[in-house]
């Protein structure tokens, strides 16, 4: 009777894993970091279902050896026990937000049940508490940082194993706790391990169509980003902005869009809507938030700026549903990427325009850098694995914005060799998801020559050519070893390659012929700073590998820091 008992009270377990689920206030505790708002809402939620199990459990009079068929709805008298689904609460709480959460629940829920008296009354409430420890540790301790069932589980049986013990130790008389061990163990052990499984399961489970509904508005957006590109290059004018708003409109499931500059909105496609009141509510306040909802007419308006690092806003995005009940979490966040990548092309835009109009050779250098062909190529590496890896993807986005970036940001000749450094790793790290196992960076570098500076763009470029002319020629692929060290008053650097090598008459073509800062504009760059004999020392033969190494004088070096 107790199993059936026990598995009855399941149904709450399921019924609060589906309130844990698809609740719109719970909903928001799915996410991998929670906050402390959210670790608040989560003890009062599984709290809550502590105590009801506390009310639903199978009262049970082991001096007697009979269980009740009456459920613990009141105070329990002094020879009673309750068997129930208590555990299950203080155990997922830990395994979900860490042991100090599964602490707090187990000690709420384990008070309540102190409460409720009965000759096991301060062994429930110590062993719930030690479940809900055992249940962080699980999850703290687990090789694999996401929910893993099976992990989940084997807590749930020790967690159990241990409530046992600490009941044969506690209880008293003892004779009345071996009787009550003997008729609960079995079934509670088998019934809470299930229950714990059920509920940590239907949580993976959303989970996981999170991520994948993630994944699908990530990918659309980089789809809208690559169709873009060719529009925003233009910069953000009115003809843009009809171009970007056509394509966000075919691509994305939406009802309306706006595009808006600085000041004011630059194209809408909903008709019959009052601009003047829209445009007020877009641009009023000083700062622009993260995002806003507008609501205008029959549309709302989820809208996100554009904004771009030493410049600020520069314009905004909405895109519109009729109805308020179709905007979610999935939504914004599409939004909120989708500004964040168009606001990387202004920003390219900005770089091009800045390129053209400069007539100092770094900046001639810097414009060179963001080819087109590039963007395109790392933003199809991202998209291919927005379905497959999608933190790799945001990872990736991540590698591409802080390229561009410290493009953006460098406004002297020299830097320290650690942003070069990181600068490097960006390219290096968009490169190896392209090609994977067939491309590998082994960098060797003392970090006490971190805070040296170097000529800006000088390691990049060589990285570059190692992998475009001597490992992807290659069918295997190879490695690319960047090396430096001191030598006298100069520092050397090096970066070979295991890749194709190449005759002396296309290296001669390199260096002579090829446009953009390639070899040939290093090699220029490094004669100009130090003299004729500092400029690239390059030993290459067909199929052997290329190694390129230069000096940087320490002298040079030093003037520049200042």
């Amino acid at each position: 009777m107790i199993y059936l008992k026990l598995l009855q009270n399941m149904a709450l377990i399921a019924l609060s894993a589906y309130m844990y689920n698809h609740s719109s206030i719970l909903k928001q505790l799915i996410k991998d970091e929670l906050g402390t708002a959210d670790k608040i809402l989560l003890v009062i939620f599984f709290s809550t279902l502590g105590i009801l199990s506390n009310y639903t459990g199978v009262n049970v009079e082991p001096a007697n050896n009979i269980n009740s068929e009456t459920m613990a709805l009141g105070y329990l008298g002094m020879h009673d026990a309750i068997a129930n689904t208590r555990p299950i609460a203080a155990i997922v709480s830990g395994y979900i937000g860490g042991p100090l959460i599964g602490v707090i629940v187990g000690l709420i829920s384990g008070v309540h049940r102190y409460a409720l008296g009965g000759f096991t009354a301060v062994a429930c409430t110590i062993a719930t508490i030690v479940e809900g420890l055992i249940g962080g540790i699980a999850r703290k301790y687990s090789k694999d940082e996401s929910l893993n069932v099976k992990h989940a589980f084997f807590a749930a049986i020790v967690a159990e194993c241990f409530q046992m013990i600490i009941i044969l130790i506690f209880a008293r008389p003892l004779i009345s706790a071996l009787i009550l061990v003997k008729i609960i163990a079995v079934p509670m052990i088998l019934i809470n391990s299930l229950g714990t499984v059920i509920f940590i399961s239907i949580i993976k489970s959303v989970k996981e169509e999170y991520n994948k509904v993630g994944a699908i508005e990530a990918q659309k957006a980089l789809n809208i980003a690559k169709r873009t590109v060719k529009y925003m290059r233009k910069g953000l004018g009115e003809e843009t902005a009809k171009n970007v708003s056509k394509i966000i409109y075919e691509v994305a499931n939406i009802d309306g869009i706006l595009i808006g500059d600085k000041s004011d909105i630059l194209t809408c496609s909903v008709k019959n809507i009052n601009k003047i009141r829209l445009r007020e509510s877009i641009y009023k306040g000083d700062k622009f938030p993260v995002y806003k909802i507008i609501n205008e007419g029959q549309m709302f308006f989820v809208c996100a700026p554009f904004n771009i690092p030493n410049s600020g806003f520069q314009g905004v995005l909405g895109l519109g549903l009729k109805s308020k009940k179709d905007i979610n979490n999935y939504f914004i966040q599409f939004v909120q990427e989708l500004s964040d990548l168009l606001s990387n092309q202004i920003e390219l835009y900005k770089l091009n325009k800045l390129a053209e109009e400069a007539s100092i050779a770094e900046f001639k250098a810097l414009r060179s850098q963001i080819q087109p062909h590039f963007l395109f190529n790392a933003l199809n590496t991202i998209s291919s694995f927005c379905r497959t890896n999608p933190s790799k993807a945001r990872e990736l986005i991540i590698d591409l914005s802080n390229y561009f970036r410290q493009t953006l940001k460098r406004e002297e000749d020299f830097a320290y060799l650690k942003d070069e450094l990181e600068f490097t790793k960006s390219y290096i790290s968009i490169e190896e998801a392209r090609f994977g196992n067939r491309l590998k960076l082994i960098i060797d570098i003392p970090d006490k020559m971190m805070t040296a500076k170097v000529p800006a763009f000088i390691l990049q470029p060589i990285v570059e050519n190692a992998i475009k002319h001597g490992i992807l020629p290659k069918p295997e692929g190879g490695s690319v070893y960047l090396k430096a060290s001191f030598k006298d008053k100069e520092i050397l650097f090096s970066v070979e390659d295991t890749g194709v090598g190449m005759s002396n008459e296309r290296l001669n073509e390199i260096l002579t012929k090829w446009p953009g800062i390639g070899l040939k504009n290093v090699n220029e760059r490094l004669k100009l700073l130090y003299g004729e004999d500092h400029g690239l020392s390059i030993k290459t033969s067909l199929n052997n590998g290329t190694k390129i190494s230069f000096l940087i004088s320490m002298k040079e070096v030093s003037s520049a820091n200042g």
